[in-house]
Parts: structure tokens; C-alpha cells; sequence
């Protein structure tokens, strides 16, 4: 059944790769926070509080792979600012860097997953500078779904193949959003719908427990 919001297309979705000239340094160097987002099937509405995510080298191995590995620290509360933490146990994940001709395309798992399970982090667009990036944008892999807006983007359930995200080094404020607006816009010219994406709540949060740099 088709619903009004959804077609379960993927004919026509344009052909998105991770960004060139990415800046692995530069990507890991502070911590992220999530301005907009889509709902995936691990992220749904009520987690949307206080996302941020961190990354970093690390020490970290996993199966069957000799490659870069990075450490990913993910934070969010449930329900509302402050509320619940959604990963209370810290867990860890590992993005892996497969190509080291193309950095942005990274994969994500469990730390203890073989790569031919991670799910796709790419890396589309991070700027404003190829040395200094206050924002990136962030897809589950290339968008394979078309919404109503006859725009496309990557799929609201499941683990792999899911996710957009706005990141913005700013916590909130007006540099947050101007980057926001830029983002969005860029998402456009891409040919991705942007009427998936939910604000993520930022203001007032304390980020109790989380791994911030």
C-alpha cells in the first residue's frame, strides 16, 4: 500500500557519493551536535533530545580488518531535555574507514561486527572550509527512497541504509541555525527531500555523562 508520505521507490534517486578532500582530523576534532535529523529504526521521535555524537582514534580493533578505525560516542536523552540517557552504558561503536582514497565513506557498527555488516556513514558535504568544518552532513548511505515531495532520501526504519543527520559544532544559537538553513539548502540541490527532518532539541541540555571534546 502507498501511503501519502512515502512511495517505496528508489527509480530516479540521484546518485550521491561521500564528499571529496574529506578531512578526517579535522571531522574528529570537537564534538558534534545534532541540530535535524530523520527517524531511523533505533532513533525514534522521543530520542531526539540532547543528541551528540563524538568521535576519535582509538586502540580499538575489529574482526577481519587491519584498516582505521575510529571510536564513536554517541549521547541523546529520551522523552525530553535531561531525561533519560538513551546509550546509559556508553556504549561504544567503530566507524571504519574501508577506502583510504575515500575517507568520507565510512561504516559503523558494534566494535565487535565485520565490516560486511556495518551500516554506511557518509559523509556528503562538511564545511566551510576544507580545514576548518563548523558543519557536516550526514547520510545513512545514498538515498534510496522517494517521498511525496518527488525527492528522495534514505529510508526511516531499520539499522543500515537509514539516517540523515545536520551536524553543527555550535551546541545552539544563531550559528547553529544559519548553518541549518545552509545545510538544508545543499541537501536540496542534492536532490534530498528535507521534509523528513526533525529539529533536535539542544538548548538547556547538560550532556550529564556524555563524552564531550
Amino acid at each position: 500500500m502507498i501511503t501519502n508520505t512515502l512511495l517505496f521507490l528508489s527509480l530516479g534517486c540521484p546518485n550521491i557519493q561521500p564528499m571529496k578532500n574529506f578531512n578526517t582530523s579535522e571531522y574528529i576534532r570537537s564534538t558534534w551536535f545534532i541540530q535535524q535529523q530523520q527517524i531511523t529504526g533505533y532513533q525514534p521521535e522521543n530520542a531526539l533530545y540532547c543528541v551528540a555524537q563524538t568521535l576519535d582514534t582509538t586502540n580499538r580493533t575489529v574482526p577481519f580488518f587491519g584498516g582505521n578505525v575510529l571510536s564513536v560516542f554517541n549521547y541523546g536523552n529520551l522523552d525530553k531535555v535531561n531525561g533519560q540517557q538513551e546509550n546509559a552504558k556508553n556504549f561504544t561503536l567503530c566507524a571504519r574507514q574501508p577506502d583510504p582514497n575515500n575517507p568520507a565513506s565510512l561504516i559503523n557498527a558494534p566494535c565487535f561486527i565485520p565490516n560486511i555488516l556495518a551500516g554506511p556513514y557518509w559523509v556528503i558535504a562538511a564545511g566551510p572550509l576544507d580545514n576548518f568544518y563548523s558543519w557536516a552532513i550526514v547520510s545513512g548511505g545514498p538515498p534510496t527512497v522517494r517521498y511525496s515531495d518527488g525527492n528522495c532520501s534514505t529510508k526511516l526504519n531499520g539499522t543500515n541504509g537509514s539516517g540523515l543527520w545536520l551536524f553543527t559544532r555550535e551546541r545552539y544559537g544563531e550559528v547553529a541555525y544559519r548553518s541549518v538553513l545552509e545545510m538544508r539548502d545543499i541537501l536540496k540541490d542534492m536532490g534530498y527531500t528535507t521534509t523528513q527532518l526533525l529539529n533536535v532539541s539542544q538548548e538547556g541540555c547538560n550532556y550529564t555523562g556524555a563524552y564531550l571534546k
